[in-house]
């Protein structure tokens, strides 16, 4: 039976987490100071590892290892996280998930990663730096769409690398793109947070804000830069790969709970 422990040693936690950068992009960036005191890790066998972050009312759970491994370690989770999570699971690791955990809403999403065919967008002039002075119009755009902004979190605003476009007639924010996390220590950037008014779709500028936040991660030399996209997402799949980003695997993530409570209640 492979034992569960909490885990704090940083040189441990990202020795387990290097074996699939693209994978752990999200995790490696939680090493950070600012981010790591939000975190709680757990660790399994030789390389299994676990992680809650607490800093978004979502609650994003990460789960990485041998199938054994990521066995204790979704058991283990259900035991300590009964209001549950946001969870991630590989495609694999599913069925191993399916006697303990239950989504409540689940989607089916790819990891893209930048790759060396990347091509800056002609147009990324239009964009413009936002920050937390913008966060107010931001959330007002997200609130215009279905479920978008799940994953932003004002904190994010002082990276300095969220870009806009705004409408010419009216000054109005009409795209935003930025991350989700970013480190430069690690080298690793989930980017994201890609959103386009309704009305102005159909023209490029999601695919042109999202390259102005690009250029600015690279320019900090970052190199690892990954971006999730739902499945179903058809037009942002193909203007994320015009980009350069390449699909690596199919993964689930969603709002759970631990099966055993769903039952008592």
């Amino acid at each position: 039976m492979i034992s569960v422990a909490a885990l704090q040693d940083k040189t441990e936690i990202r020795r387990r987490l290097e074996s699939d950068r693209a994978w752990a992009l999200y995790a490696l960036a939680d090493l950070d100071d600012g981010m790591f005191e939000h975190c709680s890790w757990w660790s399994a066998g030789s390389t299994g590892l676990a992680l809650v972050f607490h800093a978004l009312p979502i609650r994003p759970i990460f789960v990485t290892g041998t199938p054994e491994e990521t066995r204790a370690l979704l058991a283990a989770l259900a035991a300590a996280l009964p209001e549950g999570g946001y969870l991630n699971l590989r495609e694999e690791m599913l069925p191993l998930a399916a006697p303990l955990w239950t989504y409540s809403e689940r989607h089916r999403m790819r990891r893209t990663m930048l790759g060396a065919s990347y091509t800056p967008s002609p147009r990324a002039g239009l964009a413009q730096p936002l920050g937390p002075a913008d966060q107010p119009e931001i959330e007002d755009l997200y609130a215009s769409g279905t479920g978008a902004g799940i994953a932003f979190g004002g904190s994010q605003l002082e990276s300095g690398l969220f870009r806009g476009i705004r409408e010419d007639s009216t000054g109005a924010l009409i795209a935003v793109a930025g991350i989700h996390v970013a480190s430069e220590a690690e080298s690793v950037a989930g980017v994201g947070n890609v959103f386009v008014r309704a009305d102005k779709r159909g023209q490029g500028l999601g695919q042109t804000v999202l390259s102005a936040v690009v250029d600015a991660v690279r320019a900090r030399g970052i190199g690892t830069i990954g971006l999730n996209v739902e499945v179903s997402n058809l037009p942002a799949i193909a203007a994320y790969h015009r980009l350069g980003f390449e699909t690596r695997f199919h993964y689930f993530e969603g709002p759970s709970l631990p099966i055993a409570l769903v039952f008592c209640n």
